[in-house]
C-alpha cells in the first residue's frame, strides 16, 4: 500500500473516531460492546505509540513493544472472561467457549515449555 493511501485512511479514521466519540455519549452501548472497542483503539494505539518510540522504526523493538502489549491486553481479557463465567455471561452453551479452552490450553503448554527452557 502506498504511503498516500495510508495517509488517506489515517485521516479518514480519525474523523471518523471523532464521529465515534461524539456518539458515545449520546447512546448507551453494551459493556462489552465498549470493551471491545477499547481494546481495538488501545491496541491501534500501541502500535502507533511503539513505532514513534523506536529508533528509525526498530522493526525488532516494535514488535516486542506490540508483543508485550498483547499479553497485557490478553490478561485483561481473561480478567474479564472470569467475570463472564462468574455471572453467567458465559456459560457451556456459549458456542465459542470449547475453541476458547482449547487456544487457552496451547498457550498454556507452551508458556511452561517457555519456563522449563528457561528462554
Amino acid at each position: 500500500m502506498s504511503k498516500e493511501k495510508v495517509i488517506e485512511q489515517i485521516h479518514q479514521l480519525q474523523k471518523a473516531l471523532e464521529e465515534i466519540e461524539k456518539r458515545l455519549t449520546e447512546t448507551e452501548l453494551p459493556l462489552a460492546v465498549l470493551e471491545d472497542f477499547k481494546m481495538a483503539v488501545d491496541h491501534t494505539r500501541m502500535t502507533v505509540w511503539a513505532l514513534l518510540s523506536s529508533p528509525q522504526g526498530d522493526q525488532f523493538e516494535v514488535a516486542a513493544a506490540i508483543v508485550r502489549f498483547r499479553v497485557k491486553r490478553t490478561i485483561e481479557m481473561c480478567r474479564q472472561i472470569v467475570l463472564d463465567i462468574d455471572t453467567s455471561e458465559l456459560t457451556i452453551d456459549s458456542p465459542e467457549l470449547q475453541q476458547f479452552q482449547e487456544v487457552v490450553k496451547a498457550t498454556l503448554e507452551r508458556i511452561d515449555r517457555l519456563y522449563q527452557s528457561g528462554s
